[in-house]
């Protein structure tokens, strides 16, 4: 009996020692593989030996455009971004806290409470996202009656909302179609920042996505920027999900491309641009193709990228 163990116990040390052998071979072969040259489509994603490697933060484009960024040699000189053809944003202080404040002709600092006001179209009435700065900041909107408040509207920013504790916003941005995307701060409890979309028109309100600020602008955080394409057409970024890189060190792992215009008034999300293709730095237009200069603030100045795409398709 005994040495029937001794003889079913020799091939199991041996397949073991085999797998463990081949194994090895295989990671050799993957770390020799990985020396080497690797393998790049155009956006500039890289894949390794047998795809152990692959790119983590991949870009993705809308099939309609290409389905991929077209990698480019040098910047261009873009053109002016034109007028909008709809309201845009006027930021003001108020005296007071809605219905009885007064509006001032601008922004002053540390004011009891501020509006984001966009003039109504077609005989609609103006409307404001308004901050209201008190031991519990909160905001709503309200229509505008010249210099003063009028009706508060009923829309509720977010289903969770009754659990906030606070919540302000820092920023909003006109959109064709009577919309507005802005960004929230608000704790729930933990600190939050999001970004939404608002239809003046509906009084109704849709989260987009939770955001991180632009870590590649320092201070102060921004969340939001815009691009106008056309008259009638704009382009809106905002950022998502981080990586601590430092002390006090951040990057983000994707940018949200997404355009506004009265044949998308919800937003079509055009590019959601990876940081293996960076982080973009500038953005412009060259009649209807975007450019875009990003880099990639893990590499050094081998890691910037210069890439165009035609909107063509989706204007």
């Amino acid at each position: 009996m005994p040495a029937r163990l001794a003889f079913a116990a020799a091939p199991v040390c041996s397949i073991t020692r085999r797998v463990v052998e081949g194994c090895g071979v295989l990671l050799v072969a993957a770390v020799l593989g990985g020396c080497g040259p690797a393998a790049s489509n155009e956006s500039g994603n890289s894949s390794m030996f047998f795809g152990l490697f692959k790119s983590k933060y991949r870009t993705t484009v809308r099939p309609e455009l290409g389905g991929a960024l077209k990698r480019e040699t040098a910047f261009p000189a873009v053109q002016q971004p034109p007028a909008p053809a709809y309201p845009v944003v006027r930021n003001v202080s108020a005296d007071a806290p809605p219905p009885g404040g007064t509006l001032a002709n601008e922004r002053r600092n540390r004011p009891p409470a501020e509006a984001f006001i966009v003039e109504g179209a077609a005989g609609r009435p103006a409307v404001a996202l308004v901050n209201i700065y008190n031991d519990r900041h909160s905001a709503g909107f309200w229509e505008i009656e010249g210099t003063r408040f009028g009706k508060a509207r009923a829309a509720t920013l977010d289903p969770s909302q009754p659990k906030w504790s606070m919540w302000s916003s820092e920023g909003v941005v006109a959109l064709p179609a009577g919309r507005l995307l802005f960004h929230l701060k608000y704790r729930d409890p933990r600190p939050r920042d999001a970004v939404f979309l608002y239809d003046t028109a509906t009084d109704r309100v849709r989260r987009l996505s939770e955001v991180d600020p632009d870590w590649s602008r320092g201070l102060p955080f921004q969340y939001l920027d815009s691009l106008q394409v056309q008259p009638d057409v704009v382009l809106a970024r905002y950022s998502s999900e981080k990586e601590r890189i430092g002390p006090q060190n951040y990057v983000n792992h994707f940018e949200h491309l997404l355009l506004f215009s009265p044949r998308h008034p919800d937003g079509l999300e055009i590019v959601k641009l990876g940081l293996d293709d960076g982080h973009v730095r500038r953005w412009g237009m060259v009649g209807n193709r975007l450019w875009l200069e990003t880099a990639d603030d893990r590499a050094d100045q081998a890691g910037r990228f210069i890439w165009s795409l035609d909107l063509t398709p989706v204007f």
